[in-house]
Parts: structure tokens; sequence; C-alpha cells
């Protein structure tokens, strides 16, 4: 009943802003959108950005156009229940059974329909109650996947193997993973996005998650280290814990992610990083339904809502911290948390250490 419930609420918003549009319907393909709407997924490939259903938002009632391959799992497994089924062969295309016009409203460009995909977007980083409960599940089990994936890995293994071992636990606990990078000692400092190779990990090793289940993502960075962390790896991690730090303190509702990123663009200069540090890696920005809507810069307009789902993600000389957050009237909670994982207190806060193996 929770996912009718959810389902419902979003419905009616969505109804609402017709009504301020002036639109009888919006017509939603795109793979995060239709999976917010239905609270399911959405994806076939994990590499397309539509979905592999249409979904039909009118005013008082909800339209899922997909094929005949599609049409018996997710009535079983995705749908709530609510949704009318309009079935099509799969060697026919869904656009015939869509509605089209100056009053139908769409989720991107398009020559038949109105684009209010940013008015979409906005709707779907204000999480309701029950995401916002789903996404805590979900971050806590995507923090403990990786951190006894992390914590049981040896320096002789490979990245490759590392991954393997990280997507064991992941998908143990229902979660697929939509981002995986594995960095060992050889390639931490050279690559921000390091897709894992047969290289060894050697002294230390990084492991970066975004993790899905139901749409909803949560992301995280852990590093390990093999024998005693040298003074200077743990200075430059209190010092970007410190920029860390400064994001947060910027992350504010009501306030512009512009505002909390240039929060953070400042603490690296205070904290002694080169000046164009922050430039050789996004620092991360709201998520929920993508591992990021964008990466949040200086000039980005867009303010900071109640139950928005961030993650920040500054990174400097081979280390980086990322985890997944959700704004509260009283600021905001740190949902990806792994009580198994050593800590280390900044800004009156629990932050993850780096591991010592």
């Amino acid at each position: 009943m929770s996912r009718v419930l959810e389902q419902r609420e979003k419905r009616a918003r969505i109804s609402a802003l017709l009504a301020a549009k002036n639109l009888d319907a919006v017509v939603l393909k795109k793979g995060a959108n239709v999976a917010w709407i239905i609270g399911g997924r959405a994806h076939i490939p994990t590499t397309l950005e539509l979905s592999c259903m249409d979904v039909v938002v009118y005013r008082d009632r909800i339209v899922v156009v997909t094929n005949k391959i599609e049409a018996p799992r997710l009535s079983a497994e995705e749908l709530t229940g609510d949704e009318e089924l309009i079935v099509v062969n799969w060697f026919e295309g869904r656009e015939a059974q869509l509605p089209k016009g100056e009053r139908i409203g769409s989720d991107g460009p398009d020559a038949d329909r109105v684009n209010i995909l940013s008015d979409i977007e906005t709707l779907r980083r204000n999480l309701n109650d029950y995401e916002v409960n789903r996404l805590r599940e979900i971050s806590k089990d995507a923090a403990e996947a990786l951190g006894e994936a992390m914590l049981d890995i040896d320096p002789d293994m490979s990245e490759v193997e590392v991954a393997g071992e990280i997507a064991e636990e992941l998908w143990e606990r229902n979660l697929e993973p939509v981002v995986l990078l594995v960095a060992g000692e050889k390639r931490i400092k050279e690559f921000r996005h390091p897709l894992p190779t047969t290289n060894e990990i050697g002294s230390i090793g990084m492991g970066v998650i975004c993790a899905r289940r139901k749409g909803l993502i949560a992301s995280v960075t852990r590093l390990v280290h093999f024998g005693e962390i040298p003074a200077q790896v743990n200075e430059t991690y209190r010092r970007l814990l410190n920029v860390e730090a400064a994001f947060l303190d910027g992350t504010k509702i009501g306030a512009s992610f512009a505002e909390a990123f240039k929060a953070g663009e400042i603490s690296y200069l205070k904290e002694g990083f080169a000046r164009d540090e922050w430039t050789k890696h996004h620092q991360g920005g709201p998520t929920g339904y993508l591992p990021r809507d964008f990466p949040a810069h200086e000039k980005t307009p867009q303010l900071i809502g109640l139950n928005n789902a961030i993650a920040w993600n500054p990174s400097a000389e081979g280390l980086k911290v990322e985890d997944t957050i959700v704004t509260t009237p009283a600021g905001f909670e740190i949902l990806t948390v792994d009580s198994s994982w050593p800590s280390l207190e900044i800004s009156g806060r629990r932050r993850p250490n780096i591991a010592v193996r």
C-alpha cells in the first residue's frame, strides 16, 4: 500500500503542475522520471536514457504504454495497480499510443508537445516521505555493502577482482551497481573516475559506488590502506574532510547550490590545496534517481529544497570523500552510515576514516 500512496502523492503534485500550466497531461519517457513516478525499475539495459515504458500522467489518471515483452513483468513486479496499461507488439513503436498537442507536456524537447522537463526534475528532486524512508534503507545497505567488501580485500587483488567483491555485496542486498569505480596504488592519484583494471591494489585502495534499488540511488566512497598510513596521507585526508565540512555547512534549505559550492571552493584554498584542485573533478550535487541530476558549480541557480538527496564528493591528491545526505527541517541527515567502518569527528560530525588493514 505504501507504494500506491507514494505514487498518488507524486501524481497529485503533477496534477497541480498541469493545472498551473494549463496542460491536460505530461508524457514521461526518461528512465529517471519514469522510475520516479512508478517507484520501480524502469530500465532493461542500464545504459539507455529512455525507459522500457512511456508513462502518461493526466490530471486524474495514469497510463503506462509498453510492449508485450515487458508488460507481464511490469504488472507483476514494478507497477502499483493504479495504472492503466496499454500493450503494443515489440516490433511496433509506442509513439502512436501517446497524446500530442499544445496541451500535452513532455520531459524533454519534443516537436509535438510542451517541454516541461525542468518542472518535472524539480518535483523529482523533492522526495516525499515514502521515498526518504526508502532512501534511508538503500543508503545504509549500500554503505554496509561497500564497507564489507573493502574490509575483505587484499593488496595483491586486482582492481577488477575488488570490483567483483563489491558487486557481489551489492547484489546480495538487492542493489544494482550503476557506477562502480576502483583504484589501487598505481592509479589512485592519476584518475578521478578510475574504471577498474587488472592492476593490483597495492598499498591503498579506493572503492566508489552509486547503488540503485527501485530507481533510488545512494553514492558512497571508501578508502582502505594496507599497513601504517603515512602522516602526509592522514593530514591530506583530514584537510579534505574539512573541505567536505564546508560543503555540508553550506547545504541549507533555501540556499542555492551555487552558495553551497562556493563554501567548499573557498575551503580548498583555506586548507592549502592548489587553487585549481576543485577543477580537476566535479564536486557533487543533487542525486536521487540519477547518480547526479547535475554537477553543482559556482553559477548553479537551483535552490536546495526540503527532502533533497545530495552527494558532495570533494577529492584531492588521490583521496576522495563521499556520502549521501538528505535535507530535513533541522538541517540534513547523513544516510550512508556504516557502524562497522572506522570514523573520526570533523566539525561535530562522525565521518568515515581511511580503514587500516
